[in-house]
């Protein structure tokens, strides 16, 4: 007879289905569910516009509300610009992306220091995969439904000019084992899921960091 599964892990269903209170701060880690749209295949094409966008999935670490996944659109393309010829779309999605990475790799907003600038590099969109940072967690409502209870979003990545980020990250965040190379495009057939702690290289630094 084969072996029991075993359920007494599981979240109940008001866990599941309870939203994260807004404006929660808490560790995640973030990764990329890729769409096969743009030159790697990274982002997913909107169905009803030109728009383009990073569909990622971001996975509460600790606390409360561990194992939690919030799902979250990172704007890439706008399928409009304003009058000034600005696409505030992919405008906000890149500041988004500057904060995830300044919070993942422990930069200050305001330091261009050239530590600080290579740390906001990168190869490409892949790298972005795999990266652990602090979010303050939202929630996003649809407007034509006055009936609709929301959903969690990722509303904005907090870096160490934060009180609060030393108590969520814990210790300041060291250069963690990423590929010196960029990683492979979903595309390619070749693309594997970003190293975890226990199966990188510590001797192997990202590009930033050497």
């Amino acid at each position: 007879m084969a072996d029991k599964m075993d359920f007494n892990g599981a979240d109940s269903q008001d866990a599941a289905f309870d939203l994260i209170p807004a404006n929660t701060l808490a560790k995640v880690t973030l990764t990329i569910r890729p769409g096969g749209a743009g030159p790697e295949g990274w982002l997913t094409q909107s169905r009803t516009s030109s728009a383009m966008y990073l569909n990622v999935e971001a996975i509460v670490l600790d606390g409360p509300y561990a194992r939690r996944r919030v799902y979250t659109r990172i704007g890439f393309k706008g399928k409009n610009v304003n009058e000034r010829g600005e696409d505030t779309y992919a405008n906000r999605g890149r500041a988004l992306i500057r904060g995830i990475l300044e919070s993942a790799r422990n930069i200050k907003a305001n330091d261009q220091s050239e530590t600080a600038r290579a740390a906001r590099l990168i190869r490409s969109l892949g790298d972005l995969s795999g990266l652990d940072f602090v979010a303050k967690i939202g929630v996003e409502k649809d407007r034509d439904n006055p009936d609709d209870a929301g959903r969690n979003v990722i509303k904005a990545a907090i870096g160490p000019d934060h009180g609060q980020y030393v108590v969520v990250m814990g210790a300041a965040p060291t250069p963690s084992a990423r590929p010196n190379t960029a990683p492979a495009s979903p595309q390619s057939g070749n693309y594997a899921a970003p190293p975890t702690a226990e199966t990188a290289s510590s001797g192997n630094a990202p590009f930033w960091a050497r």
